[in-house]
């Protein structure tokens, strides 16, 4: 995977991943990589930082009012909807994980 040194910045305008329908306005940075200089016992080091992709959400959906917290989230996580309490307990179930704590001290 190739890092850019400079970020790409783009404007975008995304439909909304809750209800398919209103179109919200975005601000894209790209991943990237920075450099810092550190200094420690007369000794100068460039430690490099590496910046994931960045998305700021400047509207809230207009259709169904999902607010630009949310919105954000979903796009940074790269999903759609997230599952509700009942789809990750079938999900825990099915993987055969225990979904209630039972103590023996009853």
């Amino acid at each position: 995977m190739h890092v850019r040194a400079k970020p790409t910045i783009e404007q975008k305008t995304v439909i909304c991943p809750f209800c398919n329908k209103g179109k919200i306005d975005v601000t894209y940075t790209s991943e990237h990589m920075s450099v810092h200089s550190s200094h420690a016992a007369g000794r100068r080091s460039q430690i490099p930082n590496y910046h994931l992709e960045r998305y700021e959400v400047h509207t809230k959906c207009p259709d169904c009012g999902k607010s630009k917290k949310h919105i954000k989230e979903v796009l940074q996580e790269g999903g759609s909807k997230p599952k509700s309490h009942e789809e990750r307990l079938k999900r825990l179930q099915a993987a055969g994980l225990p979904t209630k704590i039972v103590s023996k001290r009853e």
